[in-house]
């Protein structure tokens, strides 16, 4: 959804049989005990911003041929196909969440933070750490099959049937053209459907503004992964509320409002969660998705404590701490939430949007009017270094999840291992406040980064590997001018996945050594 926008003039292309080969069916594998064999069974899809009332249903027939749809830069691609079966090997994981976790309940706590600015305080007593089953994310098969599940778009084959209301009483004819705007999920489900897994997908095709959703998204964007509803930078991002009152500086509590208005997608995707949660009331649910689908799944599986796997998402934390999710009580605010998450969040340092650095001057986010400034994700990172293992230069075509699926998770061994960055702090160099006036802050600002910073700001885009890219995985040496530092000699150095600090300035850099 959020940066599909490479094909601006996509072209139609539908085959009756699909091709001899094809990268995007599900990779086989071997059946073991700890293996499932999950096959699509429903699509929901949840309108947004044009239709908010729309909820449709399509269940698929066990035999019925699927509609495949997948995008190729600038040729979308359509196969009629058997249905599809995804093998995949479980493990266990512990998650820590609520107690209580009914829509009813989890709506309270949504509301008073809504309402206060402020998460609800629950207690030790109201939180649990339960052993579950998840997705086993050593095992390269069925992380492949996931990030093909986010990838493809399934539709019903001509003739197999119709779509279905949820939303009773909603007697108004659908408006044309309903299937771009809104939140898409696709249901999978095992076979004694034991196990069931949503994949979120959303819809719109391209970064600049036209017909479809584009517009809304942008919105929806920036109010997510912007320090401030993108303003305070560049002259291109889509400003989305008035917020800043001075130099990075910023009205928390106004950001917070704008953020939480109804008819955004973390409200679709509680909807739609509800809803095959009804269907499937005993079965455990896992979460997969890419994008901005991954940053909305990762919020969804926050709230409601399920095991979530995303692909290229950008950093969510700073989205989960203005909704106000609820926290453990031993969590740190300051800090992401990265223990007992059940969260695994797979991308390449060669994506700017995944290291949250496609906000330069002259970067495709930044021109298409995205400020994409957040940086930290919760649970854990499993992060495959395109850049250094195979020279990779930073660029937005590395988020493209057809290329993450057939040049990186395909092309690797194995999968790399999932790791938490405990100290990564979002929009480090801006003070928030509250609207009543006080000058406290709501983020932490330090003289040391987070493992991200951003070199050089000049000209590249985020296109030079030197550049736009975290040093928690490069092998270079840094040299800060001192005019910048103010005499910091805490220069930055990152060898051997270690995280090094830096001053939170923007500091000039160039590579001395290769090490």
């Amino acid at each position: 959804m959020l940066l599909s926008f490479l094909a601006l003039t996509p072209s139609i292309v539908v085959a009756k049989l699909p091709a001899a080969i094809d990268p995007w069916y599900p990779v086989p594998a071997p059946k073991e005990s700890d293996t499932h064999d999950f096959t699509l069974r429903h699509i929901f899809h949840r309108g947004t911003y044009r239709d908010p009332n729309l909820h449709k249903r399509y269940d698929f027939s066990p035999q019925a041929p699927v509609l495949l749809t997948q995008d190729d830069d600038h040729v979308q691609t359509s196969f009629l196909q058997p249905p599809p079966h995804f093998i995949l090997r479980s493990d266990s994981v512990e998650i820590e969440r609520l107690v209580d976790r009914q829509a009813p309940s989890i709506e309270r706590y949504l509301q008073h933070a809504r309402y206060t600015g402020s998460p609800a305080v629950l207690d030790a007593s109201q939180w649990t750490l339960d052993e579950v089953v998840g997705p086993n994310i050593e095992h390269k098969p069925t992380v492949l099959n996931l990030a093909i599940m986010a990838a493809n778009a399934y539709n019903p084959g001509p003739g197999e049937g119709d779509w279905e209301d949820v939303n009773q009483g909603y007697n108004r004819s659908t408006p044309f053209g309903w299937e771009g705007d809104g939140l898409r999920g696709h249901i999978f489900a095992n076979e004694g459907n034991e196990t069931v897994i949503i994949s979120l997908k959303g819809t719109s095709p391209a970064v600049f503004d036209g017909d479809g959703t584009t517009t809304k998204d942008k919105l929806n964007d920036n109010l997510f992964f912007s320090c401030c509803c993108a303003q305070g930078g560049s002259y291109f991002w889509h400003q989305v509320c008035d917020c800043q009152t001075g130099t990075y500086t910023c009205n928390r509590t106004c950001v917070v409002q704008a953020l939480r208005q109804e008819n955004r997608y973390y409200r679709a995707a509680i909807d739609l969660y509800t809803n095959v949660t009804e269907l499937y009331p005993d079965s455990n649910v896992w979460l997969a998705g890419h994008s901005l689908g991954g940053a909305v799944t990762s919020l969804l599986g926050l709230t409601f404590g399920l095991p979530t796997v995303t692909f290229e998402a950008p950093g969510e934390d700073l989205a989960a701490k203005r909704l106000g999710l609820p926290a453990p009580p031993s969590s740190n605010p300051n800090r992401p939430r990265t223990k007992y998450t059940g969260a695994y969040h797979f991308g390449n340092t060669a994506d700017p949007v995944f290291m949250g650095t496609c906000n330069g001057a002259t970067a495709t986010c930044t021109l298409g009017g995205y400020a994409m400034e957040s940086q930290c994700h919760t649970g854990k990172q499993c992060v495959y270094d395109t850049v250094s293992d195979y020279g990779w230069r930073v660029g937005i075509g590395n988020h493209k999840i057809h290329n993450v699926i057939d040049n990186v998770i395909k092309m690797y061994q194995t999968v790399p291992t999932c790791e938490p960055d405990d100290e990564c702090v979002d929009c480090f160099n801006w003070k928030f406040f509250e609207s009543n006036g006080s000058d406290s802050t709501t983020t932490t600002r330090t003289t040391s980064t987070s493992s991200t910073t951003r070199y050089d700001d000049h000209g590249t885009g985020g296109y030079h590997h030197l550049h736009d890219h975290k040093l928690r995985y490069t092998r270079l040496v840094w040299v800060q001018r001192e005019s910048q530092c103010h005499g910091n000699n805490n220069h930055a150095r990152a060898n051997n996945n270690l995280v090094h600090r830096i001053c939170p300035c923007f500091c000039h850099a160039r590579p001395i050594v290769n090490l």
